[in-house]
This record gives C-alpha cells, sequence and structure tokens, in this order.
C-alpha cells in the first residue's frame, strides 16, 4: 500500500521532476530491499526538498518526464525517409521533391519548424526540421492545409496544390505531449476485415494528423499459444475466441465464442497484418500501446485449477450461456501473475514494446468486491505483473469503467488508482466532450490522463457532434493548473463519418493557438473543396457549425434515427437543432455543387447532408402517421405510410451514388480474407450480424447499424413494410397492435433471413450524385404534406437513459 501513500503526497505536494523520478524508482523497483522506515525516510526527504526549493511545477512536468522513455525507438534516418515516404505517396514526384525533412530528436517533444524564403540555397524547397518522424509529417500537412488550403481525409483527398509554393516561416510546439488516437471497439467496428492497403493508407492519415500513441490489440495469436501451454485443447479455445466481429469485447471479458470460431487462416493474416502495421508505425516515430492480461480466460480453467479463485463474469446484455460469462481470474492469485507474465513475454518478442500496456479489467463488467483494499489490490497485481516483465511500462486504462457506474465511489476510484505509482499509469477519459471524468476523480487520483473525444457509438452514420464541448473543454483543461492533462486524442467506436469533428479535435492537440472553432471550419471548407469554392460553401459549413454539431446535452447523440432501428410504436424522435436551418445549409452546399466543380470530398458532403435531411423527413411521418394511427384516421395513415417506405426507397438511390455508401464492399472485404466456402460463409455471417442484430436473437440490435445502399432496401425497408402493414390491417378490422408480436415477426421473417442471406451487393457507385441530391430534396422538402413537427431539444430534459456505460436502446 506504499505506493497509496507515496501518491498522495505527489498529488498535492509540487515539485522537481527529477526528485518524483528517484523516488518513484525507489517505490516501483522490484528489487527494492528497503524496509519501511526507509520509505518513510524518503518521504519526508521528498517533502523537505520540496519545500526548500520553493518553485512551483505542475503535476503535467512530471508526469511528462516520467513517460520521457516512450520516445521513437528507431533512428533519426528512419523516421526521416519514414516521413519522406509518406510525402512521396501523397504527392506527385515533382511537388514531393521540393520537401526536405530533418529530424532532430534533441528538439522539444512534438515540435517542428517550417521554413521556405529567399534566404536559402534553394527557395523552391520547403525545409522541414521536426523532433520525430509523426512530427515531421504533422508539420508537413500543416503546411498544405494552412499554406496550401488542400484536405486528406478518410473519404478521400483535395490536393490541389499553388503552382509555385508559398513562402513559410514557423515554429509550432505542441501543447500535448501525447497525440492519442483508437478505441479497443474500432478494430471491430471499422478495421475487422481491413488489409495492407487499407492499413498502408490510415497510418499515413495518422502520421499526417500527428498522432503519437495508438493501439495494436490483436491479441488472439499470442493467446492460443498460450493456452495450448496451460493445457487447454483446442477444441477448449475454439469455444472461448469470438469471430473477428466481435473481437473486442471477448478481449474486454464481455462474452465469449460469438462468432466464432476462429480460424487459424485469419490468425495468421492478423498476426502478419499488425507485425507490419506496428513496424510501420514505430518508422514514423509513433508509439503503439500493447495488450496486457485483464484476467479474462476459458471457462475450462476452472476445471484445469480447482484451488484457484475464479468469477464468472456477469451476463452481458442478455447474451446465451454458450456465449457468456467468461472467467475471470481474481489478480491477486498467484496463477494470475504467471499467465500475464507469459502472455506479456510473448506480446513483447512478437511485437516489440514501446512500454505501453493496455488492461481493462471492468469494462462495463462489476469488481467482485466494493472494498478499497481489495480494489487497491487487484490494480497493484495488474500493474506488478507488467513491471516484473518490464521495468518500465506504463498501464494504459480505459477510464469508461467510472462513467455512470454507481460501484465506483470516490474512494473506490480513489483506491483503484492511487495502487499504482504516480506517473506509470496513463488514463482515457474516453468521452470527454460529453461525460469527463477528470474532475469528479480529483484528476484521476493525480494519474496523467487524456482528453478525449469519443463522439461515436457503433459506428453508425448520422451528422452529429459537440464541437462547442470540444473547443471550450480542450482549453479550460489545458488551462487549469491542477489537472494532471498529459495530452489529447480521439476515441470513437467507429470511424468514416463526421470527419470534420475528428480532424478538429486532433488539431487542439497541436495548435495551442487555435482561439476560433468558426474560423477553423470556415477555412476547412475551402481545403476541403478547393480554391475556387465560394462563400456558399463556408455559409453551409458554418450553419453546421450551429447546428448538427453543436450538441451540447447529456442526451445520447449518435447516428441511430426512426427508420434505422426496428419499428415500434413507441419510437421518440428527436433532434437537438433547428431542422429547418439545417436544410438551408444544405441548399447552399447544393447550389454551390451544381455552379462548381464537386469534387469527390463534395459528393460526399451532399450525400451525407441529404440523408440527414431525409431522415428528418422520416422522422416526422413516422410522428405523423402514428398520430394518425392513434386517431384511427385510415386514409391519413396509408398515405403517410406510403410516403415513409418510398422516401427510404428513394434514400437507397441516394446512397448508391457514392461508394462510401455502399454496403457491398463491407461484404466483400469480409469474405475476401476466406480460404474456404465454410469461412466464407462465416465472415460474411460476422459482418452481417454485427451491424444488425449484434447478438444471436438481437441482443444490442441496430447498435451498430449503418445507412448504407442495401442495407436500406433489403433491411431497413422491410422492417417498416411488416411493421406498416400490421398497423393498417388493426386500422382496417378496428383492431390493435403489440409490439412484441410484430417484433418477433420482423426477427423470424426480416432480420434473421437478411443475416443468413448471401445476395451480391454493388461495390462501385451508380447515379448522379448532385442531380439526385437536388431531386431527392426538392421532393421531400416541397413536394409533401404537412407533418408533424420533431420535438426542440429533449436531451436538455429528459433524464438519462437507465443503463449505464453503453447505451442499447
Amino acid at each position: 500500500m506504499i505506493y497509496a501513500e507515496q501518491n498522495i503526497l505527489l498529488s498535492k505536494t509540487i515539485g522537481n521532476p527529477q526528485t518524483i523520478v528517484s523516488c518513484n524508482r525507489i517505490f516501483s523497483s522490484s528489487h527494492s530491499r528497503i524496509g519501511s522506515a526507509m520509505k518513510a525516510a524518503v518521504l519526508v526527504m521528498l517533502v523537505l526538498q520540496l519545500l526548500a526549493k520553493g518553485f512551483a511545477q505542475q503535476t503535467e512536468d512530471y508526469a511528462a518526464h516520467i513517460l520521457e522513455h516512450v520516445r521513437p525507438q528507431v533512428s533519426e534516418v528512419i523516421q526521416q525517409q519514414a516521413a519522406l515516404e509518406v510525402i512521396a505517396r501523397l504527392l506527385p514526384q515533382q511537388q514531393a521533391e521540393q520537401f526536405r525533412v530533418t529530424i532532430d530528436s534533441s528538439m522539444e517533444r512534438n515540435s517542428f519548424s517550417l521554413f521556405k524564403g529567399e534566404e536559402v540555397s534553394d527557395p523552391s524547397e520547403v525545409q522541414i526540421t521536426a523532433s520525430s518522424g509523426v512530427a515531421a509529417t504533422k508539420a508537413f500537412y500543416h503546411y498544405l492545409r494552412y499554406w496550401c488550403r488542400v484536405l486528406v481525409a478518410w473519404e478521400g483527398s483535395q490536393l490541389n496544390l499553388p503552382a509555385v509554393l508559398p513562402p513559410v516561416n514557423v515554429t509550432i510546439q505542441a501543447p500535448s505531449s501525447i497525440i492519442y488516437y483508437q478505441n479497443v471497439c474500432t478494430w471491430s467496428y471499422s478495421f475487422t476485415w481491413w488489409s495492407w492497403p487499407q492499413w498502408r493508407r490510415h497510418i499515413d492519415w495518422m502520421a499526417l494528423q500527428g498522432i503519437t500513441l495508438s493501439l495494436a490489440p490483436f491479441q488472439e495469436d499470442l493467446w492460443t499459444q498460450v493456452f495450448l501451454e496451460y493445457n487447454l485443447t483446442h477444441a477448449q479455445i475454439d469455444d472461448h475466441l469470438s469471430g473477428p466481429g466481435f473481437f473486442a469485447w471477448q478481449r474486454m471479458g464481455n462474452i465469449r465464442g460469438w462468432g466464432g470460431p476462429l480460424t487459424p487462416s485469419f490468425t495468421q493474416f492478423a498476426h502478419t497484418l499488425q507485425v507490419r502495421v506496428v513496424g510501420e508505425m514505430r518508422r514514423l516515430g509513433m508509439a503503439v500501446a500493447l495488450p496486457a492480461f485483464a484476467g479474462h480466460l476459458p471457462v475450462q480453467f476452472r476445471t484445469l485449477y480447482p484451488n484457484v479463485s475464479f468469477a464468472n463474469v456477469s451476463v452481458w446484455n442478455n447474451f446465451p450461456p454458450q456465449y457468456a460469462s467468461p472467467l475471470f481470474l481474481d489478480p491477486t492469485e498467484p496463477l494470475f501473475a504467471a499467465i500475464g507474465s507469459r502472455f506479456l513475454q510473448l506480446a513483447i518478442k512478437t511485437y516489440g514494446t514501446d512500454h505501453v500496456y493496455f488492461s481493462d479489467p471492468f469494462n462495463e463488467i462489476d469488481p467482485a468486491l466494493p472494498s478499497g483494499k481489495y480494489l487497491s489490490s487487484v490494480s497493484e497485481a495488474i500493474y506488478s505483473t507488467m513491471v516484473q516483465v518490464d521495468p518500465d511500462a506504463i498501464w494504459l486504462l480505459q477510464g469508461w469503467m467510472f462513467v455512470k457506474n454507481p460501484f465506483w465511489s470516490d474512494r473506490a476510484i480513489r483506491s483503484f488508482l492511487s495502487a499504482v505509482p504516480l506517473g506509470r499509469m496513463l488514463v482515457l477519459d474516453l468521452q470527454s466532450e460529453q461525460y469527463p471524468q477528470y474532475g469528479r476523480t480529483a484528476s484521476y487520483a493525480g494519474q496523467p490522463f487524456i482528453w478525449c473525444m469519443l463522439s461515436n457509438f457503433g459506428g453508425t452514420l448520422g451528422m452529429l457532434g459537440s464541437v462547442g464541448n470540444v473547443f471550450r473543454g480542450i482549453r479550460e483543461t489545458r488551462d487549469n493548473s491542477t489537472y494532471t492533462l498529459l495530452g489529447t486524442g480521439i476515441t470513437p467506436e467507429g470511424i468514416n463519418q463526421n470527419y470534420a469533428l475528428y480532424e478538429f479535435a486532433l488539431e487542439m492537440g497541436w495548435n495551442a493557438e487555435l482561439d476560433s472553432a468558426e474560423q477553423w471550419f470556415s477555412e476547412y471548407a475551402v481545403a476541403r473543396y478547393g480554391n475556387d469554392s465560394d462563400e456558399r460553401a463556408q455559409q453551409a459549413w458554418n450553419i453546421f457549425l450551429r447546428t448538427v454539431y453543436a450538441f451540447e446535452g447529456l442526451e445520447l447523440m449518435r447516428g441511430k434515427y426512426t427508420f434505422n432501428r426496428r419499428p415500434s410504436s413507441k419510437i421518440r424522435p428527436w433532434t437537438w437543432y433547428d431542422v429547418h436551418t439545417f436544410n438551408q445549409g444544405l441548399e447552399l452546399l447544393l447550389s454551390f455543387a451544381e455552379e462548381a466543380s464537386c469534387n469527390q470530398l463534395c459528393q460526399y458532403d451532399l450525400v451525407d447532408a441529404t440523408r440527414q435531411c431525409l431522415q428528418h423527413t422520416a422522422d416526422a411521418l413516422y410522428l405523423t402517421l402514428m398520430d394518425s394511427f392513434k386517431k384511427r384516421d385510415l386514409t391519413s395513415f396509408r398515405l403517410h405510410s406510403s410516403l415513409f417506405l418510398q422516401l427510404l426507397s428513394d434514400l437507397d438511390v441516394l446512397l448508391r451514388t457514392n461508394e462510401h455508401f455502399l454496403l457491398g464492399p463491407w461484404l466483400e472485404s469480409a469474405k475476401a480474407h476466406a480460404a474456404t466456402t465454410l469461412e466464407r460463409r462465416k465472415y460474411e455471417y460476422n459482418a452481417r450480424i454485427q451491424i444488425t442484430l449484434w447478438g444471436p436473437q438481437g441482443q444490442i440490435v441496430d447498435y451498430a447499424n449503418k445507412q448504407w445502399a442495401g442495407m436500406v432496401q433489403d433491411f431497413f425497408l422491410p422492417r417498416w413494410r411488416v411493421f406498416l402493414g400490421e398497423l393498417d390491417q388493426a386500422l382496417a378490422t378496428n383492431g390493435t397492435i403489440n409490439d412484441l408480436k410484430i417484433r418477433d415477426k420482423i426477427f423470424r421473417t426480416v432480420e434473421l433471413p437478411f443475416v443468413s442471406d448471401s445476395k451480391h451487393y454493388a461495390t462501385q457507385p451508380s447515379g448522379d450524385t448532385v442531380r439526385t441530391a437536388r431531386t431527392l430534396y426538392e421532393r421531400w422538402t416541397n413536394d409533401v404534406p404537412p407533418l408533424k413537427p420533431l420535438p426542440d431539444s429533449p436531451g436538455a430534459r429528459r433524464k438519462p437513459e437507465k443503463r449505464r456505460n453503453k447505451w442499447y436502446n
């Protein structure tokens, strides 16, 4: 318990970073033989030294000093070459050769300078000097973005550079020691079926955004080896490991075996891919967090070790027994240290190390006991297992377990966090833009943390965000010296939506001078569409900023609206912004696109914004037809039911015009990993059920659904056809409806057939985006009869949902 005493002192007393580092080394050394009296003496000496010096040193400074060893592991020459390769992949050769890169690791962390002028031998060259490869690529993108007005996004690029590159003379040091990216769920909702070409482009994007720390979560190759060493059979391992679409929740101990068994071919593919991904990230100077043991094991361990204390994990979201309740090995058991050490040894041997390891033992799972002593012992045991293998280990922890969970009292949180030496745990405040925890946890009991924007759950589509919260939250937290803020980051469960919001949040981590969100988004519109974009495009984005991206409530903000939910008579559509104002933004974007050169990013935005407009109409249609049903007005009901179904058909036509809104690529990328017909069926099933039912009986139904062409036509539309048909019959016969019976019918006749189907869907777009968007905009904003208006901003008034941690509704 000496760690807790030490951390209380360090978190309350401000002192010299080197002194604190030395003290921490004394306390954390696994070889130290000093007694409690000596430790107490060290504490007294530290206090006296701090008081004698009489100067203030922020907690962030000493935490950053403790993390000093988390730096690029490769040489400056390798980082320089990696940065130049990114530039060469992005620009034509003649333009790429105008950039010169120098890596100087003696510079301050996350800093760079840019220069182009007449004072050098070749004034046509842009000279980049940076602290690391990733800082160099960030410098390159900073120049492109703000001097050349171009953009690189997930869904495409606008790289129309000026013929003569403009002069520049700027030096920047990021206010963040770490720029973090990824959620453990991103690997399942977005990356599951990626191969190297997708990762190659994405790592380049990560480098351009200046991301310095991310995850390498694939671990099933390691666990297969460990489980075999502990005498599990291949059949027992197959019973535990999930299919690729559900890795994240198997790893966190929520489920077991669902979507499996995992095939050896996929294990080998994922292992080879991760080796390559990790290697390329490190070449650029990024740090990679590896998985560490969190205590979750196959149920067969109870039979193999009858004298060891195991607990069955509570059933998660009503999963059936064969897929629920893996074992949790109490971290205080000697077997935990043995398994954890062996696993981490294999992880480091296989993937190398940057000394950062992530472990989340209680993600949506409560510990066995609430006592502070027990929680301290659990946390200390997990950390001790890490430092037995790597004395320089840093534990990366998701703070999600503390969100809206009554189990975690202030005392429980303090006991858990303070059991690890200060600075040896790095906490991700996972959804700072809505549910920040650093305030209520006393800045995580003094442990350094990263301010993270989550924004998206399940990878669902829909324009949404909290730009104001992000802008104010990062600035205010950074300016408050009582917080142990070490960096900023983004932690979306799924990507490929609302790109502007994520680039804005990442830019906040690098740019301490960013003082106007409105100005940033205005410049963003120019960079996204090119210098020939006019004021209409900027005005459109200004309206989006004031509407869809202006959420500030505590209600669930996500892309699951009326038409892509399982039909029910109890759906409550709502919006936090004025729909009419949003439509004005879409009109501006449409008029710009019709008269200017609408590039690939412009076309993507047209589909996205028109899709948003149509879902508003669908919400209003639903309210109107349900009102007609309650009034027993069959004529009105049939009119609005017909319009509702027609709108969904029209939406599918719109989505078909852009490759990023197609179901086909998702399914085909899953099937591409198969070596056999059986594997092909398995992977397609994983891909289909994740975005629909999620669980075998519809557990978490629609949580990760996507507004994609093909899915609208063959999944959402048929569900609503069944539902509205039942309501129509009830009106025609003067009967009533039963939502549960209708739900069961939809499950049997639409949902189950869809997830087991093998229909092929287009992987290439069809149709004219601009013309289709204009036609549907006019049809559904001008030609429909009056509709019941959407409720205004219930997020500020409604009570939070009862289910904690996740919002599965």
